[in-house]
């Protein structure tokens, strides 16, 4: 298996075990065993678990952060494609979702890690409302955002009660109180 296959086989079997199991039960041998790799080739990509659980949250915070530049980088953008690029990537994302919300405030190493992810993220998003919202901390509004769509995304992926339709519906409702 290539390098690069190995890491990322790794760190979605990370995710999935992360996932079923909590952080705190997923073990690296259990890792290991699910990427079907060796449990050496797991500490050649990562020096530990939670140097694994890291290369996560960058990786798929990454991600999120490109799409939110690219999505308000396009001429007439708004918060509602955002927002519904948010909830699409959430959906499809479910699993980081769960283990990012629970775990991201664990300890003061993760909360700079997301601190600065968050802000990475929501910087652009505090730009766009500088001139479209009332006088309020733009920054406090970003984190408000994310909040308002990421806890009820994962609520209707947990509940069972899974229906973007829904999720898209509470958009203009949030939105009415930020614009």
């Amino acid at each position: 298996m290539a390098k690069s296959n190995a890491r990322d086989s790794i760190l979605h079997a990370a995710l999935q075990e992360f996932s079923e199991q909590g952080y705190d039960r997923a073990t690296v041998d259990s890792i290991a065993q699910r990427s079907h790799v060796a449990k050496g080739s797991v500490y050649y990509h990562f020096a530990s678990k939670e140097a694994i659980w890291v290369a996560l949250v960058q990786s798929r915070a990454g991600r999120l952060e490109a799409l939110t530049k690219e999505v308000l980088a396009h001429e007439g953008a708004s918060l509602s494609d955002l927002l519904r690029q948010w909830i699409d990537f959430f959906w499809e994302e479910q699993e980081f979702l769960s283990l990012f919300l629970s775990e991201a405030w664990r300890d003061r190493s993760r909360e700079q890690l997301v601190g600065q992810f968050l802000n990475r993220l929501l910087e652009p998003v505090a730009t766009y409302l500088d001139p479209h919202s009332p006088k309020a901390n733009q920054e406090w509004l970003a984190y408000a955002l994310f909040g308002a769509i990421a806890v009820p995304t994962l609520h209707a992926l947990k509940s069972g009660h899974a229906d973007k339709e829904s999720l898209y519906a509470i958009i203009p409702v949030i939105l009415g109180r930020f614009t």
